[in-house]
Protein backbone atom coordinates (compact mmCIF):
# COMPACT_ATOMS: atom_id res chain seq x y z
CA UNK A 1 0.00 0.00 0.00
CA UNK A 2 2.58 2.53 0.81
CA UNK A 3 5.05 1.90 -2.08
CA UNK A 4 2.16 1.95 -4.54
CA UNK A 5 0.37 5.21 -2.63
CA UNK A 6 2.63 7.02 -1.60
CA UNK A 7 5.19 8.04 -3.71
CA UNK A 8 3.73 10.53 -5.99
CA UNK A 9 2.74 12.90 -2.18
CA UNK A 10 6.48 11.93 -1.23
CA UNK A 11 7.75 13.29 -4.59
CA UNK A 12 5.65 16.32 -4.68
CA UNK A 13 6.75 17.00 -0.93
CA UNK A 14 10.49 16.70 -1.82
CA UNK A 15 9.62 19.28 -4.94
CA UNK A 16 7.76 21.96 -2.87
CA UNK A 17 10.40 21.47 -0.25
CA UNK A 18 13.97 22.11 -2.24
CA UNK A 19 11.20 24.72 -4.05
CA UNK A 20 10.50 26.39 -0.27
CA UNK A 21 14.44 26.20 0.33
CA UNK A 22 15.01 28.04 -2.74
CA UNK A 23 13.35 30.65 -1.84
CA UNK A 24 13.57 30.90 1.58
CA UNK A 25 16.88 31.77 0.86
CA UNK A 26 16.07 34.37 -1.85
CA UNK A 27 13.86 36.45 0.87
CA UNK A 28 16.40 35.84 3.37
CA UNK A 29 19.29 36.82 1.29
CA UNK A 30 18.37 39.64 -0.73
CA UNK A 31 15.19 40.68 0.71
CA UNK A 32 16.10 40.28 4.94
CA UNK A 33 15.65 38.70 7.54
CA UNK A 34 14.38 41.40 9.24
CA UNK A 35 11.04 41.18 6.85
CA UNK A 36 11.11 37.60 6.75
CA UNK A 37 10.87 38.13 10.54
CA UNK A 38 7.86 39.83 10.86
CA UNK A 39 6.04 37.58 8.05
CA UNK A 40 7.24 34.61 10.28
CA UNK A 41 5.43 36.71 13.56
CA UNK A 42 2.52 37.12 11.74
CA UNK A 43 2.26 33.51 10.52
CA UNK A 44 2.74 32.30 14.16
CA UNK A 45 0.17 34.80 15.93
CA UNK A 46 -2.83 33.68 13.74
CA UNK A 47 -1.43 30.67 13.74
CA UNK A 48 -2.54 30.74 17.43
CA UNK A 49 -6.25 31.03 16.70
CA UNK A 50 -6.56 28.01 14.39
CA UNK A 51 -7.63 26.43 17.92
CA UNK A 52 -10.53 27.13 16.92
CA UNK A 53 -10.72 25.40 13.28
CA UNK A 54 -9.84 21.99 14.11
CA UNK A 55 -10.93 20.86 17.59
CA UNK A 56 -10.91 17.12 16.43
CA UNK A 57 -13.05 17.28 13.66
CA UNK A 58 -10.77 16.68 10.71
CA UNK A 59 -9.62 13.18 12.10
CA UNK A 60 -13.33 13.09 12.61
CA UNK A 61 -13.85 13.91 9.25
CA UNK A 62 -11.24 10.59 8.27
CA UNK A 63 -12.38 8.02 10.24
CA UNK A 64 -15.96 8.72 9.22
CA UNK A 65 -15.47 9.04 5.64
CA UNK A 66 -13.67 5.59 5.92
CA UNK A 67 -16.21 3.97 8.05
CA UNK A 68 -18.65 3.63 5.30
CA UNK A 69 -21.04 6.54 6.01
CA UNK A 70 -22.70 7.98 3.58
CA UNK A 71 -20.19 10.34 2.05
CA UNK A 72 -21.90 12.95 0.39
CA UNK A 73 -24.26 14.02 3.79
CA UNK A 74 -20.61 13.62 5.73
CA UNK A 75 -19.54 15.90 3.43
CA UNK A 76 -22.08 18.39 3.46
CA UNK A 77 -22.15 18.35 7.83
CA UNK A 78 -18.17 18.72 7.65
CA UNK A 79 -18.56 21.82 5.10
CA UNK A 80 -21.10 23.30 7.58
CA UNK A 81 -18.75 22.47 10.51
CA UNK A 82 -15.83 23.89 9.40
CA UNK A 83 -17.07 26.81 7.45
CA UNK A 84 -19.18 27.88 10.89
CA UNK A 85 -15.97 27.15 12.89
CA UNK A 86 -13.76 29.45 10.26
CA UNK A 87 -16.33 32.32 10.29
CA UNK A 88 -15.57 32.56 13.81
CA UNK A 89 -11.49 32.11 13.62
CA UNK A 90 -11.72 35.38 10.75
CA UNK A 91 -13.60 37.53 13.35
CA UNK A 92 -11.56 36.82 16.77
CA UNK A 93 -8.44 37.46 15.21
CA UNK A 94 -9.55 40.85 13.92
CA UNK A 95 -11.61 41.64 17.09
CA UNK A 96 -7.90 40.57 18.90
CA UNK A 97 -6.48 43.08 16.93
CA UNK A 98 -8.99 46.03 17.16
CA UNK A 99 -8.98 45.59 20.99
CA UNK A 100 -5.09 45.54 21.36
CA UNK A 101 -4.98 48.06 19.53
CA UNK A 102 -7.58 50.95 19.34
CA UNK A 103 -9.06 49.81 22.93
CA UNK A 104 -6.27 48.85 25.35
CA UNK A 105 -3.49 51.55 22.87
CA UNK A 106 -0.98 48.62 22.78
CA UNK A 107 1.24 47.94 20.27
CA UNK A 108 3.22 45.84 18.30
CA UNK A 109 7.25 44.77 18.08
CA UNK A 110 6.70 47.23 14.81
CA UNK A 111 3.53 49.07 14.01
CA UNK A 112 4.11 46.81 10.63
CA UNK A 113 3.08 43.64 12.31
CA UNK A 114 -0.36 44.16 12.65
CA UNK A 115 -0.82 44.68 8.79
CA UNK A 116 0.91 41.83 8.46
CA UNK A 117 -1.15 39.71 10.46
CA UNK A 118 -4.47 40.97 8.61
CA UNK A 119 -2.68 40.03 5.28
CA UNK A 120 -1.78 36.69 6.65
CA UNK A 121 -5.59 36.18 7.25
CA UNK A 122 -7.13 34.99 3.89
CA UNK A 123 -4.25 32.56 3.56
CA UNK A 124 -5.46 30.73 6.97
CA UNK A 125 -9.25 31.32 5.84
CA UNK A 126 -8.58 29.32 2.67
CA UNK A 127 -6.46 26.81 4.09
CA UNK A 128 -8.38 26.11 6.84
CA UNK A 129 -11.56 24.60 4.02
CA UNK A 130 -8.69 22.66 2.15
CA UNK A 131 -9.52 19.34 4.07
CA UNK A 132 -12.75 19.65 2.60
CA UNK A 133 -11.30 18.23 -0.43
CA UNK A 134 -8.27 16.49 0.43
CA UNK A 135 -9.16 14.19 3.14
CA UNK A 136 -11.66 13.05 0.61
CA UNK A 137 -8.56 12.36 -1.57
CA UNK A 138 -6.97 10.82 1.41
CA UNK A 139 -9.66 8.17 2.23
CA UNK A 140 -10.36 7.53 -1.48
CA UNK A 141 -6.66 7.01 -1.75
CA UNK A 142 -6.26 9.27 -4.79
CA UNK A 143 -2.50 9.99 -4.25
CA UNK A 144 -2.60 12.39 -7.96
CA UNK A 145 -5.28 14.08 -6.67
CA UNK A 146 -3.82 15.34 -3.61
CA UNK A 147 -0.14 15.75 -4.86
CA UNK A 148 -1.26 17.73 -7.74
CA UNK A 149 -2.85 21.32 -6.03
CA UNK A 150 -0.10 21.73 -3.08
CA UNK A 151 2.25 21.17 -5.74
CA UNK A 152 0.88 23.60 -8.20
CA UNK A 153 0.38 26.03 -5.15
CA UNK A 154 4.38 25.54 -4.19
CA UNK A 155 5.07 26.41 -7.32
CA UNK A 156 3.41 29.25 -8.33
CA UNK A 157 4.01 30.89 -4.73
CA UNK A 158 8.06 30.00 -4.47
CA UNK A 159 8.59 31.56 -8.12
CA UNK A 160 6.73 34.85 -6.98
CA UNK A 161 9.08 34.79 -3.76
CA UNK A 162 11.72 33.80 -6.01
CA UNK A 163 11.28 36.53 -8.47
CA UNK A 164 10.97 39.19 -5.91
CA UNK A 165 13.96 38.04 -4.30
CA UNK A 166 15.90 38.61 -7.99
CA UNK A 167 14.33 42.41 -8.05
CA UNK A 168 15.69 42.83 -4.57
CA UNK A 169 19.33 41.54 -6.21
CA UNK A 170 18.69 43.62 -8.95
CA UNK A 171 17.65 46.73 -6.34
CA UNK A 172 15.00 47.39 -8.20
CA UNK A 173 12.76 47.04 -5.28
CA UNK A 174 12.28 51.44 -4.91
CA UNK A 175 10.90 52.11 -1.77
CA UNK A 176 8.81 49.52 -0.56
CA UNK A 177 10.45 49.51 3.09
CA UNK A 178 8.79 46.55 5.64
CA UNK A 179 5.19 47.03 3.41
CA UNK A 180 7.46 44.27 1.55
CA UNK A 181 5.95 41.71 4.44
CA UNK A 182 2.53 42.60 4.11
CA UNK A 183 2.60 41.54 0.10
CA UNK A 184 4.72 38.47 0.60
CA UNK A 185 1.53 37.54 3.54
CA UNK A 186 -0.87 38.75 0.47
CA UNK A 187 0.62 36.20 -2.16
CA UNK A 188 0.13 33.22 0.39
CA UNK A 189 -3.61 34.13 0.40
CA UNK A 190 -3.53 34.41 -3.79
CA UNK A 191 -2.14 31.16 -4.34
CA UNK A 192 -4.37 29.66 -1.50
CA UNK A 193 -6.91 30.45 -3.55
CA UNK A 194 -5.71 28.37 -6.44
CA UNK A 195 -4.67 25.80 -4.18
CA UNK A 196 -8.22 25.39 -3.02
CA UNK A 197 -9.39 26.43 -6.83
CA UNK A 198 -7.63 23.27 -8.08
CA UNK A 199 -9.02 21.39 -5.62
CA UNK A 200 -12.26 21.39 -5.63
CA UNK A 201 -12.09 21.36 -9.89
CA UNK A 202 -10.00 18.17 -10.32
CA UNK A 203 -12.70 16.07 -8.38
CA UNK A 204 -15.56 17.08 -9.96
CA UNK A 205 -18.82 15.99 -9.98
CA UNK A 206 -18.53 16.80 -6.06
CA UNK A 207 -21.93 15.03 -4.57
CA UNK A 208 -22.59 17.41 -1.07
CA UNK A 209 -25.62 16.18 0.73
CA UNK A 210 -27.68 18.28 3.48
CA UNK A 211 -25.62 18.73 6.86
CA UNK A 212 -26.84 15.94 8.93
CA UNK A 213 -27.48 16.52 12.57
CA UNK A 214 -27.22 12.71 13.62
CA UNK A 215 -23.86 13.35 11.08
CA UNK A 216 -22.93 15.84 13.29
CA UNK A 217 -23.55 14.29 17.10
CA UNK A 218 -20.97 11.36 15.54
CA UNK A 219 -18.24 13.91 14.70
CA UNK A 220 -19.06 15.88 18.26
CA UNK A 221 -18.08 12.00 19.61
CA UNK A 222 -15.59 11.26 18.02
CA UNK A 223 -14.06 14.88 17.64
CA UNK A 224 -14.53 15.87 21.14
CA UNK A 225 -12.06 13.70 23.17
CA UNK A 226 -9.24 15.12 20.67
CA UNK A 227 -10.45 18.23 21.08
CA UNK A 228 -7.84 19.49 23.68
CA UNK A 229 -5.02 17.87 22.61
CA UNK A 230 -5.32 19.35 18.87
CA UNK A 231 -5.82 22.71 20.81
CA UNK A 232 -2.98 22.47 23.24
CA UNK A 233 -0.93 21.02 20.08
CA UNK A 234 -1.77 24.23 17.78
CA UNK A 235 -0.69 26.74 20.61
CA UNK A 236 2.38 24.25 21.48
CA UNK A 237 3.01 24.85 17.56
CA UNK A 238 3.38 28.46 17.71
CA UNK A 239 3.83 30.13 20.86
CA UNK A 240 7.42 29.41 20.75
CA UNK A 241 8.12 32.21 17.97
CA UNK A 242 5.43 34.67 19.90
CA UNK A 243 7.68 34.04 23.28
CA UNK A 244 11.22 34.59 21.17
CA UNK A 245 9.50 38.15 19.48
CA UNK A 246 8.55 39.27 22.79
CA UNK A 247 11.77 38.66 24.57
CA UNK A 248 14.53 38.17 21.78
CA UNK A 249 13.08 40.42 18.86
CA UNK A 250 12.50 40.20 14.79
CA UNK A 251 16.13 37.94 13.76
CA UNK A 252 15.75 35.38 16.36
CA UNK A 253 11.50 34.82 15.29
CA UNK A 254 12.96 34.78 11.59
CA UNK A 255 16.16 32.80 12.28
CA UNK A 256 13.15 29.95 14.22
CA UNK A 257 10.81 29.71 11.71
CA UNK A 258 13.40 29.26 9.17
CA UNK A 259 14.83 26.18 11.07
CA UNK A 260 11.61 25.27 11.49
CA UNK A 261 10.62 25.35 7.25
CA UNK A 262 13.78 23.41 6.88
CA UNK A 263 13.38 20.56 9.21
CA UNK A 264 9.28 20.61 8.01
CA UNK A 265 10.19 18.20 4.84
CA UNK A 266 10.69 15.12 7.64
CA UNK A 267 7.20 16.06 8.62
CA UNK A 268 5.48 16.28 5.19
CA UNK A 269 7.47 13.11 4.19
CA UNK A 270 5.59 11.43 7.15
CA UNK A 271 2.52 13.40 6.47
CA UNK A 272 2.79 11.58 2.50
CA UNK A 273 2.66 8.02 4.26
CA UNK A 274 0.27 8.65 7.30
CA UNK A 275 -2.32 10.50 5.14
CA UNK A 276 -3.35 6.56 3.92
CA UNK A 277 -2.58 5.02 7.41
CA UNK A 278 -5.79 5.98 9.75
CA UNK A 279 -8.14 4.73 6.69
CA UNK A 280 -5.73 1.69 6.00
CA UNK A 281 -5.92 0.72 9.75
CA UNK A 282 -9.48 2.08 10.29
CA UNK A 283 -10.95 -0.81 7.69
CA UNK A 284 -11.48 -4.27 8.47
CA UNK A 285 -7.92 -5.75 6.77
CA UNK A 286 -6.69 -6.56 9.76
CA UNK A 287 -7.75 -10.00 11.21
CA UNK A 288 -5.04 -10.48 14.16
CA UNK A 289 -3.12 -8.19 16.43
CA UNK A 290 -0.01 -9.25 14.86
CA UNK A 291 -1.13 -8.57 11.45
CA UNK A 292 -2.30 -4.63 12.86
CA UNK A 293 1.11 -4.92 14.79
CA UNK A 294 3.29 -5.54 12.13
CA UNK A 295 1.75 -3.05 9.59
CA UNK A 296 2.13 -0.31 12.40
CA UNK A 297 5.88 -1.24 12.88
CA UNK A 298 6.53 -1.83 8.87
CA UNK A 299 5.40 2.25 8.57
CA UNK A 300 7.39 3.11 11.75
CA UNK A 301 10.37 1.61 9.94
CA UNK A 302 9.82 3.06 6.50
CA UNK A 303 9.54 6.49 8.34
CA UNK A 304 12.51 6.76 10.22
CA UNK A 305 14.33 5.33 6.73
CA UNK A 306 13.15 8.37 5.00
CA UNK A 307 13.94 11.08 7.44
CA UNK A 308 16.63 9.73 9.22
CA UNK A 309 19.47 10.84 6.54
CA UNK A 310 17.93 14.20 6.65
CA UNK A 311 18.09 14.55 10.81
CA UNK A 312 21.29 13.84 10.13
CA UNK A 313 22.69 15.89 7.40
CA UNK A 314 20.72 18.81 9.44
CA UNK A 315 22.50 18.15 12.53
CA UNK A 316 26.00 18.45 11.47
CA UNK A 317 26.09 20.67 8.81
CA UNK A 318 23.37 23.18 10.53
CA UNK A 319 25.89 26.38 10.58
CA UNK A 320 27.13 25.00 6.63
CA UNK A 321 23.04 25.18 5.64
CA UNK A 322 22.39 28.27 7.15
CA UNK A 323 25.14 30.32 6.29
CA UNK A 324 23.71 29.51 2.91
CA UNK A 325 20.61 31.78 3.48
CA UNK A 326 22.10 34.75 5.53
CA UNK A 327 25.41 34.94 7.89
CA UNK A 328 23.33 36.50 10.41
CA UNK A 329 22.11 33.03 10.97
CA UNK A 330 25.14 31.22 12.02
CA UNK A 331 24.26 31.69 15.73
CA UNK A 332 20.89 30.29 15.30
CA UNK A 333 22.81 26.80 14.16
CA UNK A 334 22.38 24.95 17.47
CA UNK A 335 18.70 25.14 17.67
CA UNK A 336 18.90 23.92 14.02
CA UNK A 337 20.63 20.51 14.88
CA UNK A 338 18.76 20.05 17.87
CA UNK A 339 15.21 21.10 15.84
CA UNK A 340 16.23 18.17 13.24
CA UNK A 341 16.38 15.62 16.33
CA UNK A 342 13.20 16.63 17.95
CA UNK A 343 11.41 16.26 14.25
CA UNK A 344 12.86 12.88 14.12
CA UNK A 345 11.50 11.86 17.49
CA UNK A 346 8.11 13.80 16.51
CA UNK A 347 7.48 11.58 12.91
CA UNK A 348 8.75 8.23 14.39
CA UNK A 349 5.06 8.62 16.60
CA UNK A 350 2.65 8.96 14.19
CA UNK A 351 2.53 4.96 13.67
CA UNK A 352 1.59 4.84 17.04
CA UNK A 353 -1.02 8.03 16.94
CA UNK A 354 -2.73 6.31 13.92
CA UNK A 355 -3.33 2.72 15.36
CA UNK A 356 -4.66 4.42 18.58
CA UNK A 357 -7.18 6.84 16.86
CA UNK A 358 -7.95 3.77 14.87
CA UNK A 359 -9.01 1.63 17.79
CA UNK A 360 -10.80 4.54 19.22
CA UNK A 361 -9.26 5.50 21.95
CA UNK A 362 -8.90 8.81 20.81
CA UNK A 363 -9.02 10.81 24.43
CA UNK A 364 -5.94 8.63 25.08
CA UNK A 365 -4.58 11.18 22.10
CA UNK A 366 -5.89 13.80 24.03
CA UNK A 367 -3.95 12.86 27.62
CA UNK A 368 -0.90 11.93 26.21
CA UNK A 369 -0.75 14.67 23.64
CA UNK A 370 -1.67 17.32 26.29
CA UNK A 371 1.33 15.65 28.61
CA UNK A 372 4.00 16.45 25.75
CA UNK A 373 2.79 20.00 25.14
CA UNK A 374 2.82 20.92 29.31
CA UNK A 375 6.16 19.45 28.80
CA UNK A 376 7.26 21.46 25.91
CA UNK A 377 5.61 25.20 27.15
CA UNK A 378 6.97 24.53 30.67
CA UNK A 379 10.56 24.12 29.04
CA UNK A 380 10.12 27.10 26.79
CA UNK A 381 8.80 29.32 29.31
CA UNK A 382 11.58 28.60 31.51
CA UNK A 383 14.48 28.15 28.77
CA UNK A 384 13.51 30.67 26.47
CA UNK A 385 13.72 34.06 28.47
CA UNK A 386 16.17 35.80 30.14
CA UNK A 387 13.64 36.53 33.38
CA UNK A 388 10.32 36.88 33.73
CA UNK A 389 8.88 39.53 36.88
CA UNK A 390 12.43 39.93 37.93
CA UNK A 391 13.57 35.19 38.13
CA UNK A 392 16.25 34.59 36.34
CA UNK A 393 15.24 32.20 33.41
CA UNK A 394 17.31 30.03 30.86
CA UNK A 395 17.91 32.73 28.44
CA UNK A 396 18.57 30.55 25.97
CA UNK A 397 16.20 32.08 22.98
CA UNK A 398 15.76 29.70 20.22
CA UNK A 399 18.03 27.13 21.52
CA UNK A 400 15.82 27.09 24.58
CA UNK A 401 12.65 26.77 22.32
CA UNK A 402 14.24 23.91 20.49
CA UNK A 403 15.38 21.97 23.14
CA UNK A 404 11.38 22.01 24.12
CA UNK A 405 10.39 20.69 21.23
CA UNK A 406 12.73 17.69 21.44
CA UNK A 407 11.66 17.18 24.96
CA UNK A 408 8.43 16.80 23.86
CA UNK A 409 8.84 15.28 21.17
CA UNK A 410 10.74 12.31 22.92
CA UNK A 411 7.73 12.07 25.94
CA UNK A 412 5.28 12.01 22.93
CA UNK A 413 6.65 8.99 21.22
CA UNK A 414 7.96 7.27 24.65
CA UNK A 415 4.43 7.67 25.95
CA UNK A 416 2.65 6.99 22.56
CA UNK A 417 4.39 3.61 21.52
CA UNK A 418 4.32 2.20 25.26
CA UNK A 419 0.27 2.61 25.23
CA UNK A 420 0.13 1.28 21.35
CA UNK A 421 1.97 -1.90 22.95
CA UNK A 422 -0.64 -1.68 25.88
CA UNK A 423 -3.65 -2.06 23.81
CA UNK A 424 -2.96 -4.08 21.28
CA UNK A 425 -1.42 -6.94 23.55
CA UNK A 426 1.12 -7.77 21.82
CA UNK A 427 4.82 -6.52 22.37
CA UNK A 428 6.98 -6.87 19.70
CA UNK A 429 9.99 -4.95 19.01
CA UNK A 430 10.58 -2.33 16.65
CA UNK A 431 11.75 -3.17 13.07
CA UNK A 432 13.98 -0.16 12.58
CA UNK A 433 16.91 -0.87 14.92
CA UNK A 434 19.44 -1.80 12.33
CA UNK A 435 19.67 1.75 11.13
CA UNK A 436 21.87 2.52 13.49
CA UNK A 437 24.67 1.37 11.29
CA UNK A 438 23.90 3.17 8.29
CA UNK A 439 23.27 6.72 10.33
CA UNK A 440 26.74 6.16 12.22
CA UNK A 441 28.57 6.09 8.81
CA UNK A 442 26.77 8.96 7.39
CA UNK A 443 27.40 10.76 10.84
CA UNK A 444 31.07 10.00 10.87
CA UNK A 445 31.06 11.01 7.22
CA UNK A 446 29.80 14.57 7.96
CA UNK A 447 31.27 14.80 10.85
CA UNK A 448 34.91 15.07 8.65
CA UNK A 449 33.36 17.45 6.12
CA UNK A 450 32.69 19.57 9.16
CA UNK A 451 36.02 19.33 10.67
CA UNK A 452 38.44 19.03 7.56
CA UNK A 453 36.19 20.51 4.69
CA UNK A 454 34.15 23.23 6.36
CA UNK A 455 31.63 23.67 3.53
CA UNK A 456 30.18 26.92 3.32
CA UNK A 457 29.83 27.15 -0.22
CA UNK A 458 26.53 25.41 -1.54
CA UNK A 459 29.20 23.97 -4.41
CA UNK A 460 30.87 21.92 -1.78
CA UNK A 461 28.18 21.37 0.71
CA UNK A 462 25.58 19.85 -1.64
CA UNK A 463 27.76 17.18 -3.39
CA UNK A 464 28.84 16.38 0.36
CA UNK A 465 25.31 15.59 1.74
CA UNK A 466 24.00 14.13 -1.10
CA UNK A 467 27.18 11.65 -1.14
CA UNK A 468 26.12 11.29 2.65
CA UNK A 469 23.06 10.25 1.48
CA UNK A 470 23.92 7.61 -0.72
CA UNK A 471 26.47 5.94 1.88
CA UNK A 472 23.41 5.76 3.91
CA UNK A 473 21.28 4.37 1.03
CA UNK A 474 24.10 2.08 0.17
CA UNK A 475 24.61 0.81 3.81
CA UNK A 476 20.96 0.04 4.04
CA UNK A 477 20.85 -1.91 1.39
CA UNK A 478 24.05 -3.97 2.32
CA UNK A 479 22.21 -4.57 5.55
CA UNK A 480 19.61 -5.48 4.02
CA UNK A 481 17.36 -2.99 6.05
CA UNK A 482 16.04 -2.44 2.51
CA UNK A 483 15.62 -3.94 -1.04
CA UNK A 484 16.53 -3.83 -4.50
CA UNK A 485 13.22 -4.58 -4.94
CA UNK A 486 11.62 -1.76 -2.70
CA UNK A 487 13.53 0.89 -4.22
CA UNK A 488 12.15 -0.22 -7.50
CA UNK A 489 8.27 0.17 -6.35
CA UNK A 490 9.36 3.36 -4.64
CA UNK A 491 10.70 4.29 -8.41
CA UNK A 492 7.59 2.79 -10.48
CA UNK A 493 5.22 4.94 -7.84
CA UNK A 494 7.05 7.77 -8.51
CA UNK A 495 6.31 6.94 -12.56
CA UNK A 496 10.31 7.04 -13.06
CA UNK A 497 10.28 3.25 -14.09
CA UNK A 498 7.90 0.83 -16.29
CA UNK A 499 6.37 -1.25 -14.09
CA UNK A 500 7.99 -4.61 -14.69
CA UNK A 501 5.54 -7.37 -16.20
CA UNK A 502 5.16 -10.64 -14.77
CA UNK A 503 6.46 -12.62 -17.86
CA UNK A 504 9.57 -9.96 -17.98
Amino acid sequence: MFARKSPILVFQTLFSAILGYVSLFFINRYIGPIYWGYLSYAIAFAGLYTIIIDLGFSTAHVKILASGEDRSRAIGTFIAIRGTLNAIYVFAVIGTLLLWVYVLHRGFYNPIEFWVILAILPYYAIANMIPVFSTYYSVTYQSNKMAIPPLIEAILRNSIFIFIGIVYFLGKEGNIGNNISVILALIYGVTYSIFIIISYMIGRPWKIGRPSSVLFKKYISIALPLALGTSIAIINANVDKVIIQFFWGTIATGAFYANQKLTSAMLAISASVYVFFIPLLSSSGHKTAEDFNDEVHEYERIISLVTLPIAISMIWMSPFILNLFNRIYLPYALSLSILAVGTYFSVLSSPFTSAVISKSKQKYIAIIGLGAVIVNLVANIVLIPREILGIRLGGLGDSGAAIGFLLGALFAYIVFKEYYRKINGVRTSSKFYLQIIPAALQSLFLIGAYLYIKPYDILELLPIVLLSYILYLGVSIVIREISVKEIREVLVGLKLLKEKKENE
